[in-house]
């Protein structure tokens, strides 16, 4: 697939809630408890998954543990890319809404945002086709068994606000749109917003951090 084309400027190129993907050339940031306990408290963390509390992890000391929620530790127009991959989903609307405004001052002119979360459409498309697929059979034939696993899927493992130490992190706290998602880079301040295929991007090496293929959106910003 032919690469979008765009002058990057020079600077760091940040992959913001990296999780396990942490590629060199990149700054890799992660607001997890669990990136907080192997970047800086990794023996800690060594104790309790050699105790079988947790799992092996990829975080690391070179994972640069920074709480999101609070901006980001840049000076204004200092970075030359941002991506983050399935990352706004786990803020509340106002608070993705800031973190994109910080992402347009820490940015360069020219600079590059790029957002990639799961595709609400698809998934309630999916309940929908269900429901539907059901709902033309005879009513002894329904199995509710179907809706009721997508449905247990949305509230026990994407919306349900477990305890932080539980979590680690990880719940869904908003479903996205292209609609709602356009709407928030250019509301922020951010040019030829568009919705991109996977691995079609104006920051060269993409590949090396994107892994899933939803809905992604990337704006720049002006110059």
């Amino acid at each position: 697939m032919a690469k979008s084309c765009h002058d990057l400027p020079e600077g760091p190129r940040l992959n913001l809630g990296c999780g396990p993907v942490q590629p060199a050339g990149w700054v890799n940031i992660d607001g997890s408890l669990r990136a907080f306990l192997a970047s800086r408290l990794g023996g800690l963390d060594n104790l309790l998954v050699a105790s079988g509390i947790l799992s092996g992890t990829e975080f690391n000391k070179k994972t640069r543990y920074h709480n999101l929620g609070k901006g980001l530790p840049f000076p204004d127009d200092s970075v030359a890319c941002i991506y983050a991959g399935e990352l706004w989903e786990h803020f509340d609307y106002p608070d993705a809404f800031r973190l994109t405004k910080t992402c347009y001052r820490v940015l360069e002119p020219k600079g590059v945002l790029r957002v990639c979360v799961p595709d609400g459409p698809r998934f309630l498309g999916k309940y929908l086709r269900i429901y539907q697929e059901e709902m033309a059979k005879p009513r002894p034939d329904r199995d509710a068994r179907r809706p009721r696993e997508h449905i247990q899927l949305l509230f026990q493992e994407i919306c349900t606000r477990r305890a932080q130490v539980l979590s680690m992190g990880h719940t869904h706290k908003w479903i996205y749109d292209e609609i709602q998602l356009i709407d928030m880079f250019e509301a922020n301040g951010f040019a030829h917003v568009d919705r991109m295929c996977f691995h079609d991007s104006r920051i060269p090496g993409i590949e090396d951090v994107e892994r899933s293929d939803y809905l992604i959106v990337e704006g720049v910003k002006p110059s």
